[in-house]
């Protein structure tokens, strides 16, 4: 039988491995949309900024061949006139 040290310690290390392994969600931040491109030169519309583990990434309007459109991350995106200009 476990005395109550151990049962602590027990209780404690499952707590914290538990809590270890939950992710938490990217924070969204809003910011005024605004026009951009990708590398490509596809045209963007830039809604936001998210910070996923640490690393800040863009929240663009993306569109399907279908015509939904749904949100997507972007880590880099370019003024528009400036992503194929080499």
């Amino acid at each position: 039988m476990m005395d109550y040290g151990e049962l602590y310690n027990a209780t404690k290390d499952a707590f914290t491995d538990a809590l270890a392994e939950h992710k938490t969600r990217p924070r969204l931040m809003r910011i005024d949309a605004f026009e951009a491109e990708d590398e490509d030169g596809k045209p963007l519309k830039v809604i936001g900024v998210i910070d996923d583990d640490d690393m800040m990434k863009f929240v663009v309007i993306e569109e399907d061949e279908d015509g939904a459109i749904f949100p997507s991350p972007c880590s880099t995106v370019y003024r528009k006139g400036v992503a194929h200009q080499g």
